[in-house]
Parts: C-alpha cells; structure tokens; sequence
C-alpha cells in the first residue's frame, strides 16, 4: 500500500508541466499507473488502462494482480480505481 501527497504531485506535475487545477486535489491518474507498472515490476509493453474512480491525494491505494495480464489499483476499502490490462 502506498500514498501519494501533495508535494510528490506537485514535483510530477512540474516535471510533466501540468498545470490542471484538478489536480491540487486528485492524483494524476498516469503517475498512478507509472508507480504501479514500476512497484509489480511489469514490463509490458502495450497496455490499456480504464480510469474507473479519481485518487485523491493522500488516499491510501493499493495494488494487484486479478489475473496475470491484468492489475487493478485498489483504495483501502477495496474500491477499484484503475484497470490496467496487458494488450
């Protein structure tokens, strides 16, 4: 389980200059799957990604694999936020 705060946002968000009000308030959904792809150590290199739920900042999140080309990013109540799919 891991959370990202306000201030690892910001420093994404420099580095990819974006400058979206939303985001003072929900996770980049892209950083999201980057840190999840890095922390399973999946190297696929096409994948598709269903954005089901916003991650706010500070919310606690985890991630698993459903099936062995499919992993699903989970807040700590087990509410599915993202679906990434090997192609």
């Amino acid at each position: 389980m891991f959370e990202l705060n306000l201030e690892q946002v910001s420093k994404y968000l420099t580095l990819i200059n974006d400058h979206n009000p939303v985001h003072k308030q929900i996770v980049p959904g892209q950083m999201v799957v980057q840190i999840a792809l890095t922390k399973t150590k999946v190297n696929w290199s096409s994948y598709k990604v269903k954005f089901i739920e916003p991650i706010e900042i500070s919310e606690v999140i985890k991630v698993k694999f459903e099936k062995p080309n499919k992993l699903i990013i989970l807040n700590e109540n087990d509410k599915i936020k993202i679906h990434i799919t090997k192609k």
